[in-house]
């Protein structure tokens, strides 16, 4: 099979098209010819290597969508034939946790696409049956691919943790990004007003289409002043996807009793948490991490109902992955650049 293979971490000129094996086929696995596999922040730092226990070489990839085309003997999950979409990693079903119903935390499951298990860029991938949910008719692999790691993250931060009601507003930084315009979408589906941040002019008009109710241009990343006036008083919900360059003003802009909820990190770096009105406002500072099978079952109602519109980028060949990578890094993309490995 072709695969983009990344023998060392560094810049994206460690992406390197090869021919490869094809994957071997576990018991409890599924292979799964992708047709698409979407280009995720984590992607770039995992390229750098900025998470611990990261086999080398790699295949990196942890949006995939694709049919599967042979099972090994234990799995009754799903078939051969079924189009199927991942998860971050699968749950063992047998631990307390798992058993608790608490399968993002579950105790014995180790794999992680593109991490510690070959990912998604390549022709086919080797899945445990436990990380595979199946697509419903009218949902493409270009759709189904991030939509796990854009939206159900996104839905489970918003839902789940900071507990959105009503009429509450609604702050979401690096908004024009792959969760950035799920969240806006979902925020405004469950009858909130959102206040969308962005670097860049030229993606206004997009976080408009997308539902946001105000748009602020934050090019050196002090926005408080203005959320805060656009809001009359601050957020009840500020949603943090770019991590340390935003992250102060986005405390600053909550009102009392307002929730932070941080997803993305991808300026990684330390942060300084303003302890005075953390407990003069009553603030909360939450993480919100993966999803379940459940939360992406239900993105793909939402988007059946067209109440969730997932915005591919582009479309890119296996060869584009580096390029993909490099445009990523520039923060020109707005929604999801994909890569199909049959183009």
């Amino acid at each position: 099979m072709r695969a983009v293979v990344l023998e060392r971490t560094g810049d994206a000129s460690e992406l390197l098209l090869r021919d490869c094996p094809d994957p071997e086929l576990g018991p409890d696995d599924a292979l799964v010819r992708v047709h698409a596999v979407g280009v995720c922040g984590r992607d770039l730092i995992d390229r750098r290597g900025g998470f611990p226990m990261m086999k080398l070489p790699t295949i990196l990839g942890h949006e995939i969508a694709g049919e599967v085309v042979a099972v090994g003997k234990h799995v009754t999950l799903v078939a051969v034939g079924d189009r199927v979409a991942t998860l971050h990693r699968p749950w063992c079903g047998d631990c307390p946790s798992c058993v608790a119903g608490r399968t993002l935390d579950c105790e014995r499951a180790w794999q992680s696409f593109g991490h510690t298990i070959d990912g998604g860029y390549a022709e086919l991938v080797a899945a445990p049956q436990r990380a595979l949910v199946k697509i419903p008719e009218g949902v493409s692999a270009e759709q189904a691919a991030p939509l796990g790691c854009t939206a159900a993250v996104a839905l489970r931060a918003l839902r789940d943790g900071a507990k959105l009601s009503l009429g509450e507003t609604v702050l979401v930084t690096g908004a024009s990004g792959g969760v950035g315009l799920p969240a806006i979408q979902l925020a405004k589906a469950a009858g909130a007003r959102v206040i969308a941040v962005t670097g860049n002019e030229s993606k206004r008009d997009a976080l408009i289409a997308a539902g946001a109710d105000a748009v602020v241009v934050a090019h050196d990343n002090q926005f408080a002043a203005e959320v805060r006036a656009a809001s009359e008083g601050g957020v009840d919900v500020a949603v943090e996807l770019t991590g340390a360059a935003t992250f102060r003003d986005a405390q600053k802009s909550l009102r009392p009793r307002g929730r932070l909820v941080v997803i993305g990190n991808i300026d990684v770096g330390k942060v300084s948490l303003a302890l005075g009105p953390l407990i003069l406002f009553g603030h909360t500072v939450m993480g919100a991490r993966s999803y379940t099978r459940h939360d992406l079952e239900e993105c793909f109602r939402l988007v059946l109902r067209g109440q969730l519109r997932p915005r591919v980028a582009e479309r890119l060949p296996l060869s584009a992955a580096r390029s993909a990578h490099e445009r990523l890094e520039e923060r020109s993309v707005t929604g999801r650049l994909v890569l199909v490995p049959g183009l």
